[in-house]
């Protein structure tokens, strides 16, 4: 069976093919059509997707789409129902009169047939395929899920269960409370662009502190969790719901008044009472789903958990899960935001339809073109001197080893929004200079901000503390380095001796545990600095042609592409 995933006008558009419950191809749109967080329909990537597993669109079974149409048919609207600006309207206006005088209409799925296209298109609640693209991706057979981002159609945080490749939701949160918005409206106070750089706030709280924190107490009162692990948000702080008083102002006077500092402006000096707010809004954020995750388990009773949604993509809150809550196992994807929502749809289309199939589990998501046959004949085009090499991975070890930042190219894309290797920006950890010389010289962002460690599999209880987890292959957690750890690589320690793990076994990624393992030979330091190949404001490189545009573009010392080392 061959299921089409979709997703499109939401963070991210992507697109995803999964056969017999193995995901073949998946790829977001920007990495494409090089426009950064692109939204439109995933042309590109569908025809990528297509184009890899050898088959034209009538071929494929079923489309399935992670956003459910048939919430906004709920209540008649004559502004477009009544008043048709063309006739192929008649597939919204038709369904929305019918169904605002029908009583118990089923919202959950929506489905459309047109004779002579091929496949069904199947529409599914956003939060539904949010959870199936983690759970699928898990070896759990049995868990308890917790979706929570900005919205899906209606709601901002769903819960259920995940039981022998079934999916059943339990309850929702509605909007307009919403924890991913709560976060953005503290995302815009702070100077920076919501739905787009919470992860800048996530890296500024570490500069901030409890001590005489005056924040903590103000922000931790606006969200209240009951008893049924369900949270509401004080509203009257904030100006995300109603655009039309608010304008794409998040927070309201009150806010202001209640944390008592004017909102930053983006070209502003960071200040100590701006890395205390990131702080205070971390702090709470975190508590939050701790009281819901905790709340959960006392009334479910299941011991794996599995996370998704864009709430997830904050990885220092999911290193520290396991502590604080009764769960023994969690699970979170590699792509909880809305990229990997075409991977979610796709997975949930065939399980769904086959949930008697055994799991065809993915060890990794290296799920993107690659273009090895068409390096050389790129290099000669461009008349771009270069060196053939017979093992890439000793070389680039040996160039870290003497100072070098590299560009790492290699072998299909990695699908989601963080470089695991394949296409990645690779430096020295024991230089404490490199953290500054990477966003100064090659990504061109913000100095605050920290690079992850990429680890041997093998190595990674020796340098972090962890719970029981030692897998972490997504770069999803985040966890403190032991004491010792942190002078050997302080490039990759941020500023509260914490990293962004990623673990590297032979299996999932076999040339750059390679390149790990002989670096650690040289250096005797099993760790190097990962960040993804891309200039700050772009897309992650895709083809050799963006790899080596951004290799002259920027500080970079050498490429690595494929077998061909470039030098500057």
């Amino acid at each position: 069976m061959i299921v089409l995933g979709i997703s499109h006008d939401l963070w991210i558009s992507s697109a995803a093919i999964v056969i017999n419950g193995k995901v073949k191809a998946a790829i977001a749109e920007e990495r494409l059509n090089r426009i950064k967080k692109y939204k439109g329909f995933p042309t590109l990537a569908v025809k990528y997707c297509l184009h890899k597993v050898g088959i034209k669109i009538d071929q494929v079974d079923l489309i399935v789409n992670g956003w459910n149409p048939a919430w906004h048919l709920e209540a008649l609207n004559t502004r477009y129902s009544s008043q048709s600006r063309w006739r192929a309207e008649y597939l919204y206006s038709i369904p929305n009169n019918i169904i605002s005088i029908k009583d118990n209409f089923n919202l959950k799925e929506t489905e459309q047939n047109f004779k002579g296209l091929g496949p069904k298109i199947k529409y599914i609640d956003h939060h539904l395929a949010h959870a199936a693209g983690s759970y699928y991706l898990s070896d759990y057979k049995n868990a308890l899920f917790l979706v929570a981002d900005g919205r899906g159609e209606r709601h901002t945080a769903t819960y259920g269960t995940c039981n022998n490749n079934k999916i059943k939701v339990l309850d929702t949160v509605n909007y307009p409370n919403s924890l991913g918005l709560f976060y953005s409206t503290i995302t815009q106070f702070l100077g920076f662009i919501p739905d787009s750089d919470e992860w800048k706030v996530m890296a500024l709280a570490s500069l901030g502190t409890s001590k005489k924190n005056k924040f903590y107490k103000k922000i931790s009162k606006i969200i209240n969790v009951d008893k049924d692990g369900k949270f509401r948000i004080n509203l009257d702080y904030f100006g995300f719901h109603q655009p039309d008083v608010f304008g794409k102002k998040f927070y309201s006077e009150e806010f202001k008044k209640l944390v008592g500092i004017s909102p930053r402006k983006p070209d502003q000096k960071l200040m100590v009472e701006h890395k205390n707010l990131a702080w205070a809004c971390q702090k709470v954020f975190e508590e939050t789903l701790f009281k819901i995750l905790n709340k959960l388990h006392r009334q479910y009773k299941k011991n794996n958990l599995i996370l998704s949604g864009g709430c997830f993509m904050n990885s220092v809150l999911n290193g520290k899960v396991l502590k604080n809550t009764p769960f023994k196992k969690v699970f979170i994807g590699p792509c909880p935001d809305d990229s990997g929502i075409s991977v979610g749809s796709a997975l949930w289309g065939y399980y769904n339809r086959n949930p008697n199939s055994k799991r065809q589990l993915n060890n990794h998501n290296y799920w993107g073109p690659e273009y090895r046959g068409q390096v050389e004949i790129i290099l000669k085009k461009f008349k771009i001197k270069y060196s053939r090499l017979s093992k890439p991975w000793v070389t680039a070890a040996e160039l870290l080893n003497r100072g070098k930042i590299i560009g790492w190219y290699q072998g299909r894309t990695e699908f989601g929004q963080r470089a695991l290797g394949n296409r990645s920006i690779l430096a020295d950890p024991r230089n404490p200079k490199n953290k500054e010389l990477v966003n100064r010289a090659v990504k061109y962002r913000e100095s605050f901000r920290p690079f992850a460690p990429a680890i041997l599999n093998e190595d990674v209880k020796k340098y972090f503390i962890l719970e029981d987890e030692k897998i972490v292959k997504f770069m999803e957690k985040v966890f403190q380095f032991k004491s010792f750890a942190k002078n050997k690589v302080p490039a990759v320690v941020h500023v509260d001796g914490s990293g962004r793990l990623q673990t590297v076994d032979i299996k999932s990624n076999k040339k750059f545990y390679l390149l790990i393992k002989h670096f650690k030979l040289l250096s005797g330091v099993p760790i190097i600095l990962n960040t993804s190949f891309n200039l700050n404001g772009e897309p992650i490189v895709c083809t050799p042609n963006d790899a080596i545009r951004t290799f002259f573009s920027c500080g970079l010392d050498s490429l690595i592409i494929e077998d061909f080392l470039i030098s500057k």
